[in-house]
């Protein structure tokens, strides 16, 4: 089976994060590859557009984490996390995972 373009799952959540923010110049999005099979992507965004990324009971992270696991299906045993990285949520509002894949979407 030949392999397409690589994808670039940084671009493809901040192009969402920022589409949802009322202050785009404040989303900055970064990956981290853990040793290749694993891609972690860290978007911070203003706090008052946290609740807007979350969504209603977590409709929106959860659809962008949906997003990236179909857009990865191709990259055969790629692991792809989409959290939230702001300092805010460290006083116990977590963005809701999925129950059984911690926030992560598997390929």
């Amino acid at each position: 089976m030949a392999s397409g373009p690589s994808i670039d799952y940084r671009a493809l959540v901040e192009f969402v994060a920022k589409s949802l923010a009322e202050k785009p110049d404040e989303v900055t999005v970064e990956a981290f590859e853990r040793g290749g099979a694993t891609v972690a992507i860290k978007v911070k965004l203003a706090d008052e557009d946290v609740g807007r990324f979350i969504g209603k009971a977590g409709r929106n992270i959860e659809a962008i984490r949906t997003l990236v696991r179909v857009a990865s299906s191709r990259d055969r045993g790629k692991r792809v996390f989409v959290d939230l990285a702001n300092p805010s949520l460290s006083s116990g509002h977590m963005a809701p995972r999925d129950r059984r894949s911690g926030g992560e979407v598997r390929a």
